[in-house]
């Protein structure tokens, strides 16, 4: 599963609704204040209301001090409480990934017949049909202020499927409801057969009493479906909507927005009455059964297309890592452990190099990203030094030679233990503290361990550029290439680095070429996406630079970017 797009409307710059197609590297070039941050913003704001509910966002956990988005008054567009925020993920899925939402109903000793198994395996099949179609979701969520209770509130959730809005719950001041619930959304639904299409008449005009032409019968078939869904939806007593049982994935009286969590009990309404199906033999707790059954299963089915997209979109999230546009240095003291996980400032990347329960295959990998020659070629590899604490009597028997091996090995063994990096020059072989060397590196290392440490869904990145020479730019974009191959990663980069462009343009080419070097993985344009942000008087513009397969841009940079190299010299 992938995010595929970000809709953002209404946030920080953007006004109107723009949309960002988002690939395994995903480049924002533009003007200074154009807006290519607000898109990284948008995505760190997603992720804290589906995570906390935090509507009011001021920080957040992953953007640590490096974002301030000020509060709701400050980040809804032109500061102006009558807009609604909106912003929506797209994702890249198969309905199997959908997780179920509530556990199995117990059928406990219910027996049936052969009639009965018909009636199990017919949800059944348009179930596991249903999952078959789904290829796409789509989550949204919207913002608005609530002049009554001087705060934002969340007034929509909204989940498409297969490129159309599938179901839309609101909050409108008052209550809950579903606004929107599209029984013939292409995920749920089939196209009627011929023999279902002459009996609802879609091969006749009745007006005209004559069948309809070719392309008549064409222009008819988008509406010309059979909902699969709607034969195996719940089915309660009275007036009860086959939606009440969503009920159960909304605790919150107010939120429109489900906490996603897997239910183990559902408060469901009476269940429709089943006896008309008339089983023969069975007494009336057989109805009951089958009827509760029927409602408990068809209510998670729905929760699922309502809900499940929702909950993976919400774990892929916290998958989420953020580095921000300043990465700390070090200071000789090291770091407060209340900071080490915080990626924003690059602090996550030093405490994943020292930690004990880093594999010593992570040192290796970012001291080569840094040293090798084919790579960042800073000058310097990555040592991590063990220490063991031992109090000073001991230490006193172990240099005058009062303890034996046995007893010197259980007390180093028992000793509280504690790791630091080294930064070793390569040609003095000099051990140097991270303070001591150029901050080019404390700005590139975080990116390098962030790209390199495995377990990110999406790598969000403000200017991976800084403070580092063209060279070392140039190889950044192997760095991201091997985290998409080899890591399955997702990089969104904020950056002005012609350099970094250049190097995955070069390996498009060399791809289709053949010429890729033995080891480095193929890179297509289909992976790599390039966008250009742009304001005017209506707003943010964000232009897509198709790439072929020559490593070539076919439209013209938007006003000229990265024209500064021809001005000056010619």
């Amino acid at each position: 599963m992938r995010i595929t797009a970000i809709e953002i409307e209404n946030f920080k710059g953007i006004s109107e609704r723009v949309r960002v197609e988002l690939k395994p590297i995903t480049l924002l070039f533009g003007a200074n204040s154009a807006g290519k941050s607000t898109i990284l913003h948008a995505l760190l704001y997603m992720k804290d209301v589906l995570d906390r509910r935090n509507l009011d966002a001021i920080t957040t956990p992953v953007s640590g001090r490096a974002l301030d988005l000020g509060g709701f008054r400050r980040f809804v567009h032109g500061h102006d409480l009558s807009r609604t925020v909106r912003i929506a993920l797209s994702l890249d899925l198969t309905g199997e990934e959908l997780p179920r939402m509530a556990r199995f109903y117990d059928l406990g000793t219910f027996s049936g017949e052969e009639t009965t198994d018909h009636f199990f395996h017919w949800h059944d099949q348009a179930w596991s049909d249903i999952l078959c179609w789904i290829k796409s979701a789509k989550v949204e969520i919207e913002v608005r202020w609530d002049k009554k209770s001087c705060k934002p509130v969340a007034s929509a959730y909204t989940v498409g499927l297969n490129g159309l809005d599938f179901i839309r719950i609101e909050w409108d001041g008052e209550r809950r409801k579903a606004t929107t619930m599209n029984w013939l959304n292409p995920a749920v639904s089939r196209p009627m057969t011929n023999d279902e299409r002459r009996l609802c008449w879609f091969d006749y005009d009745l007006e005209e009493d004559r069948e309809l032409t070719p392309q008549e019968k064409e222009d008819a078939t988008p509406s010309a479906r059979v909902s699969a869904l709607q034969t195996v939806k719940p089915l309660f007593a009275g007036k009860k909507s086959t939606l009440s049982g969503l009920l159960n994935w909304l605790p919150r009286s107010q939120d429109p927005i489900s906490d996603f969590s897997f239910r183990e009990d559902l408060t469901l309404p009476e269940a429709i009455d089943w006896r008309e199906f008339d089983f023969e033999g069975h007494d009336s707790r057989f109805y009951q059964d089958l009827a509760a059954w029927q409602a408990w299963e068809g209510t998670e089915f729905l929760a699922r297309l309502a809900f499940g997209p929702g909950k993976l979109l919400r774990e892929r999230l916290q998958d989420l890592r953020y580095i921000g546009p300043l990465r700390a240095r070090l200071d000789r003291q090291g770091i407060p452990s209340d900071e080490l996980s915080d990626w924003s400032e690059g602090l996550a990347a030093w405490k994943a190099l020292e930690s004990e329960e880093s594999s010593s295959d992570l040192i290796k990998q970012v001291s080569q990203w840094l040293a090798d020659e084919d790579r960042l070629n800073s000058g310097y590899e990555l040592e991590r030094k063990h220490r063991a604490q031992v109090d000073v009597g001991a230490f006193r028997q172990i240099v005058e030679g009062d303890l034996d091996g046995a007893r010197l090995l259980e007390l180093l063994k028992e000793a509280p233990k504690s790791a630091e990096i080294k930064l070793v020059d390569k040609r003095s072989r000099l051990q140097l503290d991270p303070s001591d060397v150029g901050v080019g590196i404390s700005q590139v290392l975080p990116i390098v361990v962030g790209a390199v440490v495995p377990g990110a869904s999406v790598v969000a990145i403000e200017q991976p550029e800084l403070h580092i020479h063209p060279a070392m730019q140039v190889a950044l974009g192997d760095l991201f290439i091997e985290g998409v191959k080899a890591r399955k990663m997702s990089f969104l980069i904020e950056t002005h680095s012609e350099h970094l462009m250049l190097r995955l343009l070069r390996r498009i080419r060399e791809t289709s070429d053949g010429e890729l070097l033995l080891g480095l993985p193929e890179v297509k344009p289909e992976d790599i996406s390039v966008l250009y942000v742009d304001k005017d008087a209506g707003g943010m513009r964000i232009s897509s630079l198709p790439i072929d397969d020559s490593g070539e841009f076919t439209e013209r940079w938007p006003r000229g970017f990265f024209v500064e190299r021809g001005e000056e010299l010619f």
